[in-house]
């Protein structure tokens, strides 16, 4: 049988600007630097960060389990600013599941808000269904809000920098 989970958070800003970040190649080593608490380390195997990576996620030692694994892109759609993500070694799969995905979908509010929908699609043995009480939408959840604080900062420094370049001009 299949489940899963999901979350959403409204954002301030343009989907363009969050999903920049969801796509970026650079996104595993951010997540670490934004989440150390629950990210130990996450190491690109194989790519470039697009399409067929393949990482290595080691989880902090207070997370509970799984807390390693090895992932891999699976689809990262820039029209529909969609990125797929798949378990394929350890993980929620040494756990009697047999198919775990973690979909990421950046949808247009406004010209100036979005929504981060983030759903944990997963396939669970009959023997191990209570394993299936271990996924939650948290890890996600905690991640879009990073991102969008992340994204902000970005934007307000950048901002920031073009008033004072622009402010420099006049003196």
């Amino acid at each position: 049988m299949i489940h899963s989970v999901s979350t959403e958070l409204e954002v301030d800003l343009p989907a363009d600007d969050i999903w920049a970040v969801y796509s970026s190649p650079e996104l595993p080593k951010l997540v670490v630097k934004l989440m150390p608490h629950v990210y130990d380390k996450i190491d690109i195997v194989e790519g470039d960060g697009g399409v067929g990576t393949v990482l290595q996620i080691v989880l902090t030692p207070e997370m509970m389990e799984p807390r390693t694994w090895k992932e891999k892109f699976v689809e990262i759609n820039d029209g529909r600013r969609k990125k797929v993500v798949r378990q394929i070694e350890g993980g929620y799969l040494d756990m009697g599941f047999h198919f775990y995905e973690d979909i990421f979908k950046i949808k247009k509010k406004s010209d100036s808000s979005c929504i981060i929908k983030s759903k944990s699609v997963f396939r669970v043995d009959h023997k191990h269904k209570a394993n299936a009480s271990l996924v939650t939408p948290d890890a996600s959840a905690e991640m879009a809000k990073a991102v969008a604080e992340y994204a902000k900062q970005k934007k307000a420094n950048s901002s920031s920098s073009s008033k004072d370049k622009a402010k420099a001009c006049y003196e």
